[in-house]
């Protein structure tokens, strides 16, 4: 699938050449990571764009704005088709070839690539290309915002636990507070950069503190409890 490769490559240079005229981001480049290739671009206040497809011809062309994929911040029929065209045009010979490994149904897609794929692909680059020219700073807030959104609802997921050495663990587990939590919540579970522990007993975490103290290293022990 080397066209498809070279395809994708010259649309990309083509229709986000606005980029470097416009908003002076770097020339693209192409970056292969194991079966897919990466085609990205930045400008001085590290904005980018990460426009990347795997080597086969039913690959869908995902396009990451700042962090955010496109379909999350641009609200468009447009874009929101372009997936069910895809499911539309090669699904059915995909199941097939997982079915039987016949390799005409790979072949199959190919021939569909070429015939109507390469325009399905080339027209969802060039709208979002427009899109993103026309509205690019909208475009800079909107991903901003999602990441700042994804930032606190990550914070928010992680802020019962808690991160200590092992010697300021020790004499943690040790207060009469932390034995009434683990009392309550019956379960501590316990991340070192070695192993993950559940104890269920008190009893239990004095022995796993006495293996980890014989390794004589100060590990810095994530921990929280689960009720």
């Amino acid at each position: 699938m080397n066209n498809l490769l070279y395809e994708v490559k010259y649309a990309v240079e083509t229709y986000f050449k606005f980029l470097q005229d416009n908003y002076n981001f770097t020339s693209f480049e192409q970056v292969p990571l194991a079966y897919e290739y990466h085609f990205k671009a930045k400008d001085k206040a590290n904005n980018f764009i990460n426009i990347h497809i795997e080597l086969i011809a039913s690959t869908p062309i995902w396009v990451n704005f700042n962090g955010a994929y496109i379909e999350d911040i641009i609200s468009s029929d447009v874009v929101n088709a372009y997936n069910q065209e895809l499911h539309s045009l090669y699904d059915k010979n995909f199941k097939k070839y997982l079915k039987t490994k016949d390799v005409a149904y790979i072949s199959a897609n190919i021939d569909n690539y070429n015939l109507y794929g390469k325009s399905i692909n080339e027209k969802r680059l060039q709208y979002i290309a427009k899109v993103i020219n026309k509205d690019f700073y909208t475009l800079v807030e909107a991903s901003n915002k999602l990441k700042q959104l994804k930032n606190s609802k990550d914070k928010e997921a992680n802020k019962h636990i808690n991160s200590n050495t092992l010697n300021e663990f020790v004499l943690l587990s040790k207060s009469q507070k932390f034995k009434q939590k683990f009392k309550y919540n019956k379960t501590l579970c316990i991340d070192t950069e070695k192993c993950q522990i559940e104890v269920v007993s008190y009893t239990e975490l004095e022995d796993v503190i006495k293996k980890l103290l014989k390794s004589k290293i100060n590990l810095q022990i994530k921990w929280f409890f689960v009720n």
